[in-house]
């Protein structure tokens, strides 16, 4: 009976302590203390408690937190995570990314336990897709940025959670690149004018609009903006100028070869590419007889 009335004892004992329960009979990481009294038809049950070490110890989840900041002007993100709450990885995260820019980031939020993929469009600008739903998230942003260009958007990178931390060191600020050239087809010099190697995209834009302005006397639009990209010129049917952006020298050709295509043009011809890091103002006739 000692035993017995000990093992009912626990029930009102303080929260340090352990707390009985009736079981079939001690489990992983349980200790069997005694019996429940028995009687009137009822027969007596065992009682357990928790041995604190075994398979059957309570589990604790916590959650890991992390956050991605950028910048328009710049070529990479920045990733902060590895954190048990909220809060603390957004406001790191910006804050790194404000104090590399010179302010002007911002930030995708915050999300745990599971991963973020980060995808890039043609100009060099980011798009977030969260992972933790299959990829269906991804899967429509893909789709929603590839929509608006040549080729598939490209996936920059893929981040768990679990990333501690990733900031972009030096050379992280973009270079922009634009090229105009004169609006009213019946004015049309049949030139490209580009400026290559601005900060930002709006002086790119400004650049390229005078240069065009100042040759022609003409009213002029951009017809192609990168950053830290390349503007790929080529020209349809002995007559059909354009030009179209891409991230790289290869994949702005293969969207311009897939724009014929398209086209069903009867000649394709490749013309010059302009890196969006060369800094300087350029004149392209797509008229000139190719070297």
């Amino acid at each position: 009976m000692l035993l017995i009335a000990a093992a009912w004892c626990l029930w009102g004992a303080s929260p340090a302590a352990a707390q009985a329960y009736p079981c079939s009979g001690p489990g992983p990481g349980e200790r069997m203390i005694g019996m429940t009294p028995g009687g009137n038809g009822i027969a007596p049950v065992p009682l357990c408690v928790r041995d604190g070490g075994g398979a059957g110890a309570p589990v604790t989840y916590v959650d890991t937190v992390a956050s991605i900041a950028w910048h328009a002007e710049a070529a990479d993100v920045w990733v902060e995570g590895s954190y048990d709450g909220p809060n603390t990885a957004e406001r790191v995260a910006l804050q790194a990314c404000n104090e590399a820019m010179g302010g002007g980031c911002s930030s995708i939020g915050e999300w745990k336990n599971s991963s973020m993929a980060i995808l890039r469009d043609r100009q060099g600008y980011f798009y977030s897709a969260w992972l933790g739903d299959g990829g269906a998230t991804r899967k429509k942003v893909m789709a929603d940025c590839s929509a608006k260009q040549l080729l598939p958007c490209e996936q920059f990178g893929k981040y768990g959670a679990g990333t501690r931390r990733r900031w972009p060191g030096a050379g992280v600020r973009k270079a922009f690149a634009a090229g105009a050239w004169v609006t009213a087809s019946d004015a049309y010099d049949g030139k490209l004018y580009v400026a290559g190697g601005a900060a930002t995209a709006d002086a790119a834009t400004a650049a390229a609009l005078k240069a065009c302005a100042d040759a022609t006397r003409q009213e002029c639009n951009v017809t192609a903006l990168s950053g830290n990209g390349i503007i790929q010129t080529y020209r349809m049917n002995g007559g059909d100028d354009t030009a179209t952006v891409e991230t790289s020298a290869k994949r702005a050709r293969a969207a311009a070869e897939l724009y014929c295509k398209q086209k069903k043009a009867e000649s394709c011809v490749m013309q010059r590419q302009f890196d969006a890091r060369t800094p300087g103002l350029f004149v392209h006739d797509f008229a000139a007889p190719r070297p």
